[in-house]
């Protein structure tokens, strides 16, 4: 059997779920590869003789974390993230102790529990050069190699020596996805059960239609944000969560989003409407 790196290895047996990646672009060696992202060591010893020497991403959803990606200004990236974190942790206040990795590039990644809550994911949250990373989004780790730079990717805390603790608040607060705004007053809900109920079924069908056609990178927000909407139903009695959950998790599978990610989100966004 080929060996496994032994960075890898202890990813894996924490249950980081990890994919090989080119070590010059930054596609995945392969096509789904992020989807067949695992902690299985024989997977991964059949993909270190597959595509020796590749790079290696941790996927976060499937591995139960969220994380920042900070950059170093230069050639890569024009936002300098590493003086705009310092900024935020002098406002807010310091980081937790995580795990925390050093690209070849000169900036950072850190590594937090998901517990399920929202994280938005557009790049430049909640600065320029801070990019929160969440649900289908990768990262990638030691043992690797800048594609550009050419320099290694190293572990600066590693996860086997400090756990990925939970965010605090404060960076959590940041990084929330905006509320949906809340329907215009001249469009008031009916007021009889029927009719209320079949405005209902009406948003869901809409909220299932673009839960499906969300694209790639922003399909957790999408199902968080229309999960979120459709749930004021459950209050008034014309939708059940069951129904609400089944509706848009089935949509969700369709537009390609992993089941235990999902269910994640449904959980979180359901529980905060309540």
């Amino acid at each position: 059997m080929t060996a496994v790196p032994d960075e890898i290895e202890r990813l894996a047996l924490l249950g980081w779920a990890v994919f090989p990646a080119s070590q010059y672009s930054r596609a995945s060696c392969f096509r789904g590869a992020h989807e067949a992202a695992t902690s299985d060591l024989d997977t991964i010893a059949r993909w270190c003789r597959d595509y020796p020497g590749c790079n290696w991403r941790v996927a976060f959803g499937l591995s139960g974390l969220w994380g920042l990606d900070i950059d170093a200004a230069g050639h890569d990236h024009a936002a300098d993230g590493i003086s705009a974190m310092r900024g935020l942790t002098a406002r807010y206040g310091a980081l937790p102790p995580c795990p925390m990795t050093r690209s070849g590039g000169g900036g950072f990644a850190c590594f937090f529990a998901w517990n399920g809550e929202p994280i938005i994911g557009r790049t430049g949250v909640p600065a320029p050069g801070i990019d929160p990373r969440r649900g289908r989004l990768s990262v990638t780790v030691p043992p690797s190699l800048h594609h550009r730079a050419r320099r290694p990717y190293r572990w600066i805390v590693p996860p086997w020596e400090v756990s990925p603790p939970s965010a605090p608040q404060w960076l959590l607060r940041l990084v929330r996805p905006p509320e949906p705004a809340p329907l215009a007053e001249r469009n008031p809900l009916p007021q009889t059960g029927d009719d209320l109920r079949r405005y209902a079924i009406g948003a869901l069908k809409s909220a299932v239609a673009t839960v499906a056609a969300a694209p790639q990178g922003c399909r957790n927000h999408t199902l968080n944000a229309e999960t979120w909407s459709v749930a004021r139903f459950i209050g008034l009695g014309a939708l059940t969560a069951d129904e609400i959950a089944g509706a848009l998790a089935q949509a969700a599978v369709g537009a390609g989003m992993n089941r235990r990610e999902i269910a994640r989100t449904l959980e979180s966004a359901l529980r905060a409407r309540r």
